[in-house]
């Protein structure tokens, strides 16, 4: 892995997606150091925002961030080509970035997560495919630190890689009507908490007893771009306490 000064930022690529939105594109491998320029390309257009009305939303990804705008204001204000306009704004602050550090978030957020087998309801099957145990795969799973890649699929639902090659899996080939929340679940690289009963196709290993998201505007999601996550185990018993104690 490339150190923090030695890492060159890959370019951009600044599209139209559709006429109400710009795509930048990063054309690069996932790692620390570009979700690191990722995120520091997320705050660029969040500072944006802030300054022009017409810039609505920000929405990153793994590899691309979206910026929605409003065409019909921008051109209240402007009479320039929009993307044009939106280049010259967003090059200019990115070109005066300080070095990339990967560890730009030194924080760690310790989820707890049951691996009892009626909560990792996939646990018995994938160790018997991947020829291991059930135990090994805990001990895998927990002790890795993840980056937050990115949210979606539902609110608060992190993308989080990347997990160790032994224990990776693919989804279910058709997924299950019904994900209770709190679900730890495992497809491909990625590892995630399901925020809420849903329908998903991850391979489910555990369950944390703590909320993800939270509708209350002063909570929300507990995880954001860019963070670092760490599992860790714990029994019944102390799932029920913490359990209880989040009522």
């Amino acid at each position: 892995m490339q150190s923090a000064n030695s890492f060159k930022p890959p370019p951009l690529q600044i599209n139209y997606l559709g006429d109400h939105a710009f795509l930048v594109a990063l054309h690069s491998s996932v790692s620390a150091e570009t979700m690191a320029y990722l995120r520091q390309i997320t705050e660029a257009c969040k500072a944006l925002k802030n300054k022009h009305s017409w810039i609505k939303d920000i929405i990153p990804a793994y590899q691309t961030v979206t910026v929605v705008f409003d065409l019909n204001r921008y051109y209240q204000h402007q009479t320039e080509e929009p993307l044009l306009v939106f280049k010259k704004l967003l090059l200019t602050p990115l070109k005066e970035l300080p070095a990339i550090n990967k560890t730009i978030n030194n924080k760690i957020i310790q989820v707890p997560v049951c691996y009892a087998l009626d909560f990792g309801i996939d646990l018995a099957q994938m160790a018997a495919l991947k020829n291991t145990t059930v135990e090994e795969i805990i001990q895998i799973h927990s002790s890795e630190i993840y980056s937050v890649y990115c949210l979606g699929f539902m609110p608060g639902f992190a993308y989080m890689g990347n997990v160790h090659e032994k224990i990776q899996m693919a989804r279910h080939p058709a997924p299950r009507a019904k994900v209770l929340a709190g679900s730890v679940g495992i497809a491909g690289p990625q590892t995630g908490v399901y925020p809420m009963d849903s329908p998903g196709g991850w391979q489910i290993i555990g369950r944390t007893p703590i909320k993800i998201f939270d509708p209350e505007p002063s909570k929300l999601a507990l995880f954001q771009t860019g963070d670092r996550v760490q599992f860790y185990s714990i029994d019944r018993k102390t799932f029920d306490n913490m359990k209880e104690a989040e009522r």
